[in-house]
């Protein structure tokens, strides 16, 4: 995939206009622009891999079945968040007093009280986000971040990803998607956290195209676009 082609299957950040106009030095005024114009700064990178990067990542994201944990449904990146399924109503789930659920074919279903599984529309699951604990938007530094160690790459053979990190696992993937150097992407990858995060703390909602909003309030939270969640396979 490159950051200028769409397809319903793998979705791009910006239209090439969009991108075209970022690597002609215009500023753009949507979130992700401005992050992944941070992005190719901050790596003297292109536009066009930064953007792929970013794409990917959400490509990531979005494949539940393959990069999620399935005991609790959720996919944890450490010094970032926890991306996680959860009912849609969870004051629904407490007045039926329900004890046990599990994931099933893109929804919740649970035991009711007769002791038989059912589902409901709202046990449909949705997506949800939250810091992780180290995390303190307050102190957060101000770019330019400092680049991760990229150590890891040297002694890695390429074998093994199950014992790799959240965040190494992701960079791997990408790399072997998008055949742009591990370093690279690994790099980008993390200044794509600390450039979102950054984002966040100084505005109360961070837009992401097609994919969804992060919105600060008492805490930091994420709302899935429509067609992200389609993708997902969480609505038809």
């Amino acid at each position: 995939m490159t950051g200028i082609t769409t397809s319903d299957k793998n979705q791009t950040t910006f239209p090439a206009s969009s991108i075209k106009s970022l690597q002609n030095g215009k500023s753009l005024k949507s979130s992700s622009a401005q992050i992944i114009d941070s992005m190719a700064k901050m790596t003297d990178l292109s536009i066009e891999t930064a953007t792929r990067v970013m794409d990917e990542f959400w490509d990531y994201v979005s494949n539940h079945s393959g990069n999620w944990r399935k005991d609790t449904h959720c996919l944890q990146i450490p010094k970032f968040g926890t991306f996680i399924l959860k009912p849609r109503s969870k004051t629904f789930i407490q007045k039926q007093k329900v004890g046990k659920m599990k994931f099933f074919k893109s929804q919740f279903i649970y035991r009711d009280k007769e002791g038989k599984w059912t589902k409901s529309e709202r046990t449909k699951a949705r997506i949800n986000f939250s810091l992780s604990p180290s995390i303190n938007l307050e102190s957060l530094p101000s770019p330019p971040f400092d680049p991760p160690s990229t150590q890891w790459i040297e002694n890695w053979t390429g074998k093994g990803h199950s014992r790799l990190s959240s965040k190494r696992r992701i960079s791997v993937s990408i790399h072997e998607k998008t055949e742009i150097p591990l370093k690279e992407v690994h790099v980008l990858l993390n200044f794509l956290f600390q450039a979102t995060l950054s984002a966040i703390k100084s505005n109360e909602k961070v837009n992401f195209a097609k994919r969804g909003t992060f919105i600060k309030g008492n805490r930091v939270n994420f709302k899935a676009t429509p067609s992200f969640e389609r993708k997902f396979g969480l609505i038809e």
